[in-house]
């Protein structure tokens, strides 16, 4: 494989750029979506779904919209991976960003015309061309000198965190009419589409392709499923694939459905509700980016894993007792830092099970783990969430604190 590695920081910056845009589209696509999507289903007001629907009904919309958009993400990360070894990494991620341009304008016309079914067409478009997040990191490597690696992968994080931070807040901004008068539901979903084709242009002037082993494949619509069982098979990453699948199952839990919790149990509008979901990415950006690198200093990978996933369950148990409002936004931090902490180290200890040439294969099969816990929670928990709002953090915090029992038995850590 030829590769393309430029030593000189500002060159890499400007070539990385539309890069790290991608990384930061893909990660606001998932987070935009809370606060307006809780307010099209459950508010009578919005006249987005029919009045005669019962709450049964609207839990479970709630929780297929955000499942179908992850399923899409599981299968579209294979096929798109698979179409960037044939046709280069630029042509692919230029297919994934116009797709998004469409996921995300179809999106707005389904609010705009009250289409349930236009919304969730849209959201299956861009929920299938984020699948081009691991293009991104791909093609980032590719152009990343040895000594800055490190950094770049870390950037790599950041720049996730920061779509975490910004798509929620985005949505709670751009929908609230009480701040501008034209703001709506649907603009969100417009802004994501014109980033969207602004990055494209960027990533068609600024970067140049790194990828010239191209070669034919042969698609398969089942690769994404022979990725997610190949991590349950090989016995170096048996276990750690099972403590991952619990661990993200719980943290999708309380990820996807903490906006329809605050909604419901403390009446929060979507503008404080999109502020809120920037907190958890804001908690989550200092995780990564500061927390993990002091905790590993005294702590071993494993001890870091469980310790955050039992403070993260902690403080979502916290979160559903808490009788004041105040503490919500405390305890916001409470979970995102931990799970952080606890992400960060399980990626590296998947990381440390095999050799440099099998790296970008844990990493599909992490990214693949992630969506399909991602997507199998939105399904599950649509329906449980009927029984009572915090139904689904209980069951989030149960599902973390499972996953530190079962890196407590199943894994042993090598030095």
């Amino acid at each position: 494989m030829k590769k393309i590695s430029n030593t000189r920081s500002t060159s890499f910056f400007v070539a990385a750029a539309p890069l790290f845009l991608v990384l930061f589209i893909d990660s606001m696509g998932l987070g935009l979506v809370f606060p307006i999507l809780n307010a099209l289903v459950f508010d009578s007001n919005a006249h987005f779904l029919s009045g005669h629907l019962s709450d049964h009904m609207r839990h479970f919309i709630y929780g297929f919209t955000i499942s179908i958009f992850m399923f899409c993400w599981f299968f579209g990360a294979a096929f798109l991976g698979d179409l960037s070894d044939q046709i280069g990494r630029k042509k692919a991620l230029m297919i994934c960003l116009l797709g998004a341009v469409l996921g995300y304008f179809v999106s707005a016309m389904g609010v705009l015309f009250k289409s349930y079914i236009l919304l969730l067409v849209g959201r299956m478009i861009a929920g299938f061309t984020a699948g081009s997040q691991s293009i991104a990191q791909a093609a980032i490597v590719d152009i990343s000198a040895p000594e800055h690696k490190a950094r770049n992968l870390g950037l790599i994080l950041f720049f996730t965190s920061m779509g975490f931070v910004f798509g929620p807040m985005v949505g709670g901004v751009l929908s609230d009419t009480d701040l501008v008068y034209w703001f709506n539901y649907a603009m969100p979903f417009y802004f994501a589409a014109a980033i969207s084709l602004l990055n494209a242009l960027l990533l068609w002037l600024l970067f140049h392709e790194t990828f010239f082993d191209i070669h034919k494949v042969k698609f398969k619509f089942y690769h994404a499923i022979e990725i997610f069982i190949s991590a349950f098979k090989d016995p170096k990453i048996r276990g750690l694939s099972l403590v991952f699948l619990a661990m993200i199952f719980g943290w999708s839990g309380f990820y996807s459905f903490i906006s329809m919790y605050l909604s419901q149990a403390h009446h929060f509008s979507v503008l404080k509700i999109g502020f809120y979901m920037g907190t958890l990415g804001a908690g989550f950006g200092i995780g990564t980016g500061w927390v993990v690198d002091k905790a590993i200093r005294y702590f071993s990978l494993k001890q870091c894993m469980i310790g955050g996933c039992l403070l993260a369950a902690l403080a979502t148990l916290l979160t559903v007792i808490s009788p004041h409002e105040d503490y919500l936004w405390f305890y916001a931090l409470g979970v995102a830092i931990p799970i952080a902490l606890a992400y960060s180290t399980i990626l590296t200890l998947f990381s440390n099970q095999v050799d440099a040439d099998s790296q970008g294969w844990i990493m599909g099969i992490t990214g693949a783990i992630m969506a399909f816990a991602f997507g199998l929670n939105g399904m599950l928990m649509g329906i449980l969430a009927d029984v009572t709002p915090g139904t689904p953090l209980v069951i989030a915090a149960i599902f973390l604190i499972m996953s530190a029992i079962m890196m407590i038995f199943m894994f042993k850590e090598t030095k």
